[in-house]
């Protein structure tokens, strides 16, 4: 399974965001971008491996703000 990138608002969406997701049993990583472009709020990403579709609707679900998503990222 793949990993998703899936950028919030907002530090507190990131936190919140990775709590729920945990609580789902998803291995999450809350990580600041290196290069957050101006659209991306406060710079947070989370790193999930997972459906990307049940990560969004869970996230969503619990009306954390989701800027944009990308598919495939490596984590090391």
């Amino acid at each position: 399974m793949e990993w998703t990138t899936v950028f919030v608002s907002s530090v507190t969406n990131a936190m919140r965001g990775k709590k729920i997701l945990e609580q789902q049993g998803y291995k999450v990583y809350m990580q600041r971008s290196a290069h957050a472009e101006q659209t991306d709020g406060c710079g947070y990403h989370l790193l999930v491996r997972g459906d990307v579709k049940q990560i969004t609707a869970l996230l969503s679900k619990a009306r954390i703000r989701i800027l944009r998503t990308e598919h495939g990222g490596v984590h090391r």
